[in-house]
């Protein structure tokens, strides 16, 4: 284990509420598991990185896989304990944003956030995120690991529904760069959270959602629906309108996009 990327330690943001320490693996299970073994021990915003993941998961108990030293894989450590559960949300949220932010400057068109933990560019999946929170007293959030997998230099997917930034420029990336830009985003978002800047962080970030305009096809735990997505709510669930107006709030194992 050592540092990787030396520039990324001295290129924290001066709003951003949190020194960082970065280290390097070239293989390890998964980046989640690795910053969990160091919760409580290590400073919040530590980052781990790994060129390969032979365990790498995503929600729902999902593989997540990627060709060893193409892509960015890593996962930090947070210490929200001003947040509380009914707010846990609020870390995709921000997590989404910093992500959005950082590729849209490559892609001004076509990159959304794909509720509830995915990147997209046009309709293939770029990157996903996965947060895994302990929870103390008073139901308020003692640590959170935040890992984030984002497909960069990697040329060739067994599944068509997945894309690079490669694939869709037709260049290849500076990982390390793109590592500073989401952290340093993220910094940023995260100190508005912690000033309780909530309602202006949700309306960017529903803005930003994928097929957020028009009707688009949904499979429901209740069936088929035809719907447009309205919002998405604090508890995280996404809101959709039937062509008849009626809303209902879904939970993610309750709506597939299709």
């Amino acid at each position: 284990m050592h540092d990787l990327f030396d520039p990324l330690n001295d290129a924290v943001q001066a709003d951003a509420p949190f020194d960082r320490a970065s280290f390097y693996y070239k293989s390890c299970a998964s980046t989640n598991d690795l910053a969990q073994t160091y919760l409580l021990h290590a400073a919040e915003g530590t980052v781990f990185i790994a060129d390969h993941q032979y365990k790498g998961r995503g929600q729902r108990g999902s593989k997540w896989t990627s060709e060893s030293g193409k892509n960015l894989l890593f996962s930090f450590i947070l210490y929200p304990e001003w947040l509380t559960i009914d707010r846990v949300f609020s870390l995709n949220v921000v997590t989404s944003l910093a992500i959005y932010d950082a590729l849209v400057d490559y892609f001004p068109k076509g990159i959304a956030i794909k509720w509830p933990n995915d990147l997209y560019y046009l309709d293939k999946k770029l990157g996903g995120i996965l947060i895994e929170t302990n929870i103390g007293e008073g139901y308020k959030i003692k640590a959170a690991v935040i890992g984030i997998g984002l497909n960069v230099n990697q040329l060739h997917f067994e599944s068509a529904n997945f894309t690079s930034l490669a694939i869709d420029s037709g260049n290849s990336f500076d990982r390390s760069l793109l590592l500073t830009h989401i952290m340093d985003a993220f910094g940023g978002y995260y100190a508005h959270l912690q000033n309780g800047m909530d309602n202006l962080l949700w309306e960017r970030y529903i803005n930003k959602l994928y097929r957020k305009t028009g009707f688009h096809t949904f499979a429901t735990t209740n069936g088929w629906l035809e719907g447009s997505i309205l919002s998405v709510n604090r508890a995280g669930e996404l809101v959709v309108a039937g062509r008849n107006g009626t809303q209902s709030c879904y939970k993610s194992k309750e709506i597939v996009f299709i």
